[in-house]
């Protein structure tokens, strides 16, 4: 089957400052009506009018809501992730296990604004195929990430069976993510990082 070139959507890339601009005020604007109204009442024509521009600007940089979505959610995995890289690259002898989950832990942890987007975005991986393969690559990287955890802070047994130690911790911190995600008004961050300190800490023992 032939395409038509003519009917294939280009999305502009923003090159200038202007146009830059413009794309970080749609992503903006769209991060607040998702969370105020919900994903499914939200529309391209809403996320432009509140970010100032047309929607016909909206949909050259965007191809639909979620692309949006999408774009804040590798930004929001990224600001979890990053962190946590250096934070395990830069670990000494001086470095204690409490010290460095709390760093670990509350980096991952979701601030009040940020708690009904990483629902939206749980909402998502569940029925979307592009968000799931996205959340893939970042799990791969999340499990590096408390592989080197374990090989640091773990006990024999655990280092013997890295993959499934690594995959162990990544539930527990899970865990945390969703107390803090489904109970915040119960739960303050600081207690659920205090909680997801506890498991792995027993678990290393």
């Amino acid at each position: 089957m032939s395409v038509n070139k003519k009917e294939i959507k280009k999305i502009r890339v923003p090159q200038q400052t202007r146009s830059k601009a413009k794309v970080d005020r749609i992503i903006s604007a769209a991060r607040v009506l998702f969370s105020k109204i919900g994903y499914a009442k939200t529309t391209m024509a809403k996320i432009a009018k509140a970010a100032n521009v047309s929607t016909g600007t909206a949909y050259s940089y965007f191809a639909d809501k979620n692309d949006i979505l999408r774009k804040i959610f590798e930004e929001h995995v990224e600001n979890i992730l990053q962190p946590a890289e250096e934070l395990m690259d830069s670990l000494n002898r001086q470095s204690s296990v409490q010290s460095t989950l709390k760093r670990l832990i509350m980096t991952a942890l979701q601030s009040k604004e940020e708690i009904e987007m990483h629902k939206i975005f749980l909402e998502q991986m569940m029925k979307d195929i592009d968000f799931q393969t996205v959340g893939a690559g970042y799990c791969d990287r999340g499990l590096e990430i408390c592989k080197k955890l374990v090989l640091r802070f773990g006990n024999k047994k655990a280092k013997k069976d890295l993959e499934a130690s690594a995959q162990v911790i990544v539930g527990l911190l899970d865990v945390c993510t969703h107390i803090n995600t489904l109970y915040p008004a119960k739960i303050s961050r600081e207690k659920a990082c205090d909680i997801g300190i506890a498991m792995i800490i027993a678990y290393f023992k």
